[in-house]
């Protein structure tokens, strides 16, 4: 077991990183939908769907200059502390931006202009700033990994706090701040300065230099060989299908609980994450008893129930079982996934066999998840009133589909191993929103 101070650095190190992404990721969406006469911009859901697809975008390109940076030109905290300023002045200057078109949109002639224009610089600004954010979670995954001597041991519990992050700083902004407003994007800049200072504090990790690494092998090209097992093709296939359907309740939860009154949606909304820790701390033992393919079956059966709640527009109910639920359904899927991908892929392949599952994941699944949920949400409204249950049955429905899809083609032909590993994986970008 590595000391003590080591590993209370690294859990900081993921407390700060988290709080940069869960400032903004929650209320964002509740802002942009707004009116403007009301504090927000005027946004259609399609559009608010494409400013949060930046990260997604940002997902799909960055594998292919992770390996270059922080494997052979970089040492990773220096590029993590750089990274992170670079990501302060991003936000602060979005948010300045937001405030002042929030005023101008309002003042102006032709608002549906304004709104476009505002529209085109704000998705401009959002994926530079989700190039940044998902090259620094990236770093962070990197450093950790490094500088523990029993990642498969340590990692876990040191990620754990990146959801207590969450929890706090969405419970802060919302108990004492202002979410309808450009307040939370104010806050990351903060948040993202105090990170890239520290940093630099974070034990030296040199790049690694492997020799006789190519261009193919960097960004992860023989671990498509992977896709010669049949089950591995089943599980790609159903991790791009539910962080698809995850982006619906991840983009769009937030506006719901606010159409429902909750008098508090950000606050509430972290129930969601309490169950995750609570999951993330039993699912090994659930792995162990039960195995892959039920535990992982367990998780996407969440999400069929999970939406379904969502759809009777009953809060009591969707504050005690819905919300909860998405802890478990991303430990049971999402984590579990990642740890299929270990125990299966080669040594000399499972980094890039991990990378294939979050190119797929955060990067394509999610793409097509904020798209699609923008123009289900728009065919959902009728003289300015979202009908929510239609919305959610959609989602419900398609993680049905997946369920028996899964059931019946994906064989657990390994015995669990060493179930306590918990490899990261960035589908936290947007899986935990």
């Amino acid at each position: 077991m590595e000391p003590g101070p080591l590993r209370a650095r690294l859990a900081l190190m993921m407390f700060g990183q988290y709080m940069i992404l869960g400032a903004w990721a929650v209320p964002l969406a509740s802002y942009l939908l707004e009116q403007p006469t009301l504090g927000g911009l005027g946004f259609t859901p399609n559009q608010t769907s494409w400013i949060y697809s930046t990260t997604a975008i940002a997902a799909l390109l960055t594998p292919f200059v992770m390996g270059l940076l922080a494997d052979r030109l970089f040492a990773t905290q220096r590029l993590l502390g750089f990274l992170n300023i670079i990501g302060a002045g991003l936000l602060f200057w979005t948010a300045r931006y937001c405030s002042q078109q929030q005023i101008a949109i309002r003042e102006a002639v032709d608002p549906g202009a304004e709104i476009q224009s505002t529209f085109t610089i704000l998705m401009a600004l959002m994926f530079a700033n989700s190039m940044v954010l998902i090259l620094t979670l990236s770093l962070c995954n990197v450093t950790g990994f490094r500088n523990l001597r029993e990642p498969k041991k340590s990692y876990g519990l040191i990620r754990l706090y990146g959801t207590v992050a969450w929890i706090l700083i969405n419970l802060a902004i919302d108990l004492f701040g202002e979410p309808m407003s450009a307040q939370p994007l104010f806050v990351a800049a903060i948040a993202s300065l105090l990170m890239g200072i520290y940093s630099f504090t974070l034990p030296h990790t040199p790049p690694s230099r492997i020799g006789g690494k190519g261009i193919s092998e960097a960004i992860g090209l023989p671990a498509l060989k992977m896709f010669h097992k049949p089950s591995f093709r089943v599980l790609i296939f159903c991790a791009l299908c539910m962080s698809t359907i995850q982006q619906f309740y991840g983009v769009y939860a937030n506006p719901y609980l606010r159409d429902l009154g909750a008098p508090k949606p950000m606050a509430l909304q972290t129930m969601a994450q309490a169950a995750e820790v609570v999951c993330l701390i039993f699912f090994p033992v659930v792995l162990a008893r039960y195995g892959f393919k039920i535990t992982l079956g367990i998780g996407i059966m969440g999400w069929i129930v999970r939406n379904l709640l969502f759809a009777t527009g009953w809060l009591p109910l969707i504050a005690a079982l819905g919300l909860p639920l998405h802890g478990m359904c991303f430990a049971f899927f999402f984590l579990v996934a990642n740890v299929y991908v270990d125990r299966n892929a080669p040594l000399h392949l499972r980094a890039s066999a991990q990378g294939i599952l979050t190119f797929t994941a955060a990067g394509v699944g999610t793409l097509i998840g904020n798209y699609l949920s923008g123009e289900v949400l728009e065919s959902c409204v009728s003289n300015g009133v979202i009908n929510w249950a239609w919305f959610w049955l959609v989602p419900a429905a398609g993680a049905s589909v997946v369920f028996v899809y899964f059931v019946m083609f994906f064989q657990d032909d390994h015995p669990v191993v060493n179930a306590n590993t918990k490899n990261d994986t960035l589908l936290s970008t947007t899986a935990i929103a």
